[in-house]
């Protein structure tokens, strides 16, 4: 146990310690969107080959030109890296919490990364980032945006909040709800403990908004939730049981 928690101690410290400079080598030396998230990618590899964690992908991806919403899970920080270490090759536009931006060079590393913040406690600058959402979506870009909004902490599903409806509904696009299993067994939010396993990500198939309105919005965010909830248990039903 006191090896797992070096293990995990010294892979976070190391990640943190490192996350300047890499937002720093992708702000000035990323010659275009796909190099600065190769860059992204090994930085949060590192992060997972040192907690000894595999990561697999399995289901349905989106083909490019294929406008969709990709919406997630996050039941810890191990769930956040080992998808944005894997998530680029099917997305050409993601969501992030605003709190990246306290990260040095954050924001530009961002901007490289075609990652926009979402703005908490500005219900404006949500709406104008929700609108560029929409118009990324009808020109056939697949869009990421977390269902909950947020890590969860949770062993399972939590409430998703509307926005990934809202961008669906008025692009009249599908969103494809991608579900990450494991985190929570490995590193649990709030915890250095580094158990060696799996973060399994499905991607499930493809859900129409067709018959919803925006008035309609939560009651479509609950319905993803379901499908999410479920895919959750089915997968932590095939977990083995010591990862």
């Amino acid at each position: 146990m006191i090896a797992e928690y070096w293990r995990g101690g010294l892979a976070s410290a190391l990640f943190l310690m490192g996350a300047p400079l890499t937002n720093a080598r992708i702000a000035l030396r990323a010659r275009d969107t796909n190099h600065a998230r190769e860059m992204i990618s090994r930085h949060f590899a590192r992060f997972i080959e040192r907690c000894r964690v595999r990561v697999s992908l399995e289901g349905h991806f989106p083909e490019p030109g294929q406008g969709c919403i990709l919406s997630h899970n996050e039941t810890s920080f191990i769930d956040v890296a080992a998808y944005c270490m894997s998530m680029w090759p099917y997305a050409e536009r993601a969501a992030a919490a605003d709190l990246y931006k306290y990260i040095p060079g954050g924001r530009a590393a961002c901007r490289k990364l075609a990652i926009e913040l979402v703005p908490r406690g500005n219900r404006d600058g949500t709406d104008r980032l929700l609108d560029r959402m929409v118009e990324a979506v009808r020109r056939g870009e697949r869009v990421v945006w977390g269902g909950e909004g947020r890590i969860s902490g949770v062993d399972g599903v939590a409430r998703f909040k509307v926005g990934a409806s809202l961008i669906a509904i008025r692009a009249k696009a599908p969103v494809i709800p991608v579900v990450m299993h494991g985190g929570h067994h490995v590193m649990p939010l709030g915890s250095f403990r580094a158990r060696p396993g799996e973060v399994r990500i499905r991607f499930c198939e493809p859900v129409s908004p067709e018959g919803y309105t925006e008035a309609d919005a939560r009651g479509f965010a609950d319905h993803l939730q379901g499908i999410s909830a479920r895919t959750y248990q089915e997968l932590a039903e095939k977990r083995p049981a010591k990862a």
